[in-house]
């Protein structure tokens, strides 16, 4: 064979590492993220959203298993750049539908050209890199990938925005296999036994356990408001995680071109287990489960591309990515949905499963064993005893007195109690804490479940000046307890974020279940009148984002006037989808709810609101 051309070669490999990339930017910012946001307009119950993810992964099942048959048909640069474009398209068609059904054939097309693509792509990978630097070509566009998801910009965009973003970098991307290497090159370092029968059902295993860590975990800290403002909130924990992202692909890379594949799975999974334990409360708060969370996930995600890569064939990647990717995605969310947890036991027996497939010996393997068992006896320990911070809060709750204007007990038999504040707790729950802090009067809103309802941000924001962010409120101002050397401020604030974190799965279901019931609106006048009250301090009286608070805010409010909505999918009624973000706020962002409001005034708020959205020329400010 004639000796390839240097730079031709060269080409080759940067083109494989943006293929990499833009497939992966793909999955995480649109088929992992802002696809499910979209889609939960639709179907806002867990029930209904699981079906629409149960079509998506079943699509990137029967496409992994079509490019293993399209493969023997097509020239695989075509079918690359085939499979972008349907990628492109299936995200297109994500951003144009509204109804339910609509949603339902878009996640079966994204599962069908995300799986077909997947599985092409890495059977060009080998060739791309002519078997040289494989595993940093890997590491690079991964890591890459991870931290463009993370730039504050780009994560912080509406789920449509992230959505048609996603469709160009697709779109993009069909050019990328025309700079793509086809001769094949030889198969590099790697242990023919990790590719055998037995070899190829251990690493499938390791990486199914891996994968259903990590899916369980995200799921858990995007629908936990003090976890995702802890992990995601604010540009400088952003740029933060994309750091470490691309910093531990581009070292899982290397070690891999260095044959470490079976030290970086067994990094990862003890990285993922610490940080699954942690984020249960099952460890204290003191450990970083934040980093832990990034490393783990960039480690494996580098060795799950690169295991299949590395030897070109069509039929592995596809039982790779179908079995370990697809499957274990869904197991991982599910178990998260149900238990709103990674129980202890299943964490043991993932570390000890992936030490005993990865068939570590010597002293590894017992403190693997030891490490295992520690973490299945593991004591539940969340609640205001997890962390010692939180503890704190507590007494410092106590102490401040805030038991005489707030109570801790939702009434269960009070439809107004359950949807205005959330789930009610079991009576032996809510008097389990001594003292029991059930309040003897509610004077202010129940804190049962503040968690759910309003971020640190907003909680740290109102305790300093109360009436910045809540007009009217009698609450009295707590700077003070913020004063520098004085960590009582913080340690309430994370005590207030601890309350009914448990329940933030079934709160969300309430909360997408909820229509106001009231026939008329108030009256455009007094709803703009309250909007002023309400709304103007963040959102300014015209809805430009600009109100005095928007600049002490991590998000500020977007410019209603010229930009699109963030938080109203594109086909969906924004009335009730504005209805309901009024009455209960955003989860995770310091958008608050108003959920005292009588249904009049929150229908009226809506309209009202919606008036401000890209008025006619020369409209501007009539609505006020």
């Amino acid at each position: 064979m004639r000796e390839a051309d240097p730079q031709a070669s060269v080409g080759s490999w940067w083109s494989a590492v943006a293929a990499i990339a833009a497939t992966y930017v793909y999955f995480l910012i649109f088929a992992e993220f802002a696809f499910i946001e979209l889609a939960r307009t639709a179907a806002p119950t867990t029930p209904e959203l699981r079906q629409l993810m149960t079509g998506l992964g079943a699509g990137g099942v029967v496409g992994a298993a079509g490019a293993v048959w399209w493969l023997r048909r097509i020239e695989r640069r075509r079918l690359l750049a085939i499979c972008f474009g349907g990628c492109a398209a299936a995200a297109g068609l994500a951003a144009a539908v509204g109804a339910k059904a609509g949603y339902a054939a878009a996640a079966a097309a994204v599962g069908l050209a995300l799986g077909g693509l997947t599985v092409t792509l890495s059977t060009c990978l080998r060739a791309a890199t002519a078997g040289r630097g494989l595993g940093l070509a890997i590491g690079l566009g991964t890591g890459a990938a991870y931290a463009l998801c993370n730039v504050p910009a780009v994560f912080a965009a509406s789920p449509r925005a992230q959505t048609l973003g996603a469709a160009v970098v697709a779109l993009a991307a069909m050019v990328l296999p025309r700079g793509l290497r086809t001769e094949t090159a030889p198969a590099t370092a790697s242990p023919d036994s990790e590719y055998t029968r037995a070899g190829t059902i251990r690493w499938v295993a390791v990486l199914l356990a891996l994968v259903w860590m990590d899916s369980a975990a995200f799921y858990i800290i995007q629908h936990a408001p003090d976890l995702k403002s802890a992990t995601w909130a604010g540009a400088t924990a952003l740029w933060g995680n994309a750091g470490m992202h691309l910093g531990a692909a581009v070292a899982a890379g290397w070690l891999l071109d260095r044959g470490g594949r079976g030290a970086l799975a067994g990094a990862a999974v003890v990285a993922l287990a610490l940080a699954c334990l942690t984020l249960g409360g099952h460890l204290p708060g003191t450990v970083p489960a934040r980093w832990f969370y990034t490393a783990g996930v960039s480690f494996y995600s580098v060795v799950l591309v690169e295991y299949p890569a590395r030897r070109a064939r069509a039929g592995l990647a596809a039982l790779v990515f179908a079995v370990a990717g697809w499957i274990g995605s869904a197991l991982g969310i599910g178990m998260a949905q149900d238990l709103a947890q990674v129980p202890p036991a299943f964490v043991a027996i993932a570390v000890a499963a992936v030490a005993a497939a990865l068939g570590w010996r010597g002293r590894v393997r017992p403190a693997a064993a030891g490490l295992a068992a520690a973490l299945l006896f593991a004591g539940d320990s969340r609640g205001a005893e997890a962390d010692p911070l939180v503890a704190r809060g507590r007494e410092v709750y106590i102490a401040e007195g805030c038991i005489h204007c707030h109570s801790q007990y939702v009434r269960p038999k009070v439809a107004a109690d359950v949807v205005n504040w959330g789930p009610a707790p079991t009576f032996a729950a809510g008097t389990g804490g001594l003292p029991p802090l059930l309040g003897n009067r509610r004077q202010g809103p129940d804190l049962t479940n503040v968690g759910n309802r309003r971020s640190p941000e907003w909680n740290r924001l109102h305790l300093i000046t109360p009436r910045a962010v809540s007009p009217g409120s009698r609450m009295p101002a707590y700077a003070h307890l913020f004063r520098e050397g004085d960590g009582r401020g913080e340690a309430l604030v994370a005590y207030l974020a601890s309350l009914g974190a448990e329940t933030q799965a079934e709160r969300q279901t309430q909360i997408a279940a909820w229509r106001p019931a009231a026939r008329e609106a108030l009256a455009a006048p007094a709803a703009a009148a309250l909007f002023r009250q309400l709304c103007a301090p963040c959102h300014g009286p015209d809805g430009r984002g600009d109100g005095p608070v928007a600049g002490r805010l991590s998000l500020r409010p977007g410019d209603w006037r010229t930009g699109p909505w963030r938080h109203v999918p594109a086909g969906a009624e924004p009335e009730p989808v504005l209805a309901r973000i009024i009455k209960f706020g955003l989860t995770g962002l310091p958008m608050a709810g108003h959920e005292y409001l009588r249904d009049a005034e929150i229908v009226g708020l809506a309209r009202h609101v919606r008036s401000l959205h890209n008025p006619a020329p020369g409209q501007a400010g009539t609505a006020r």
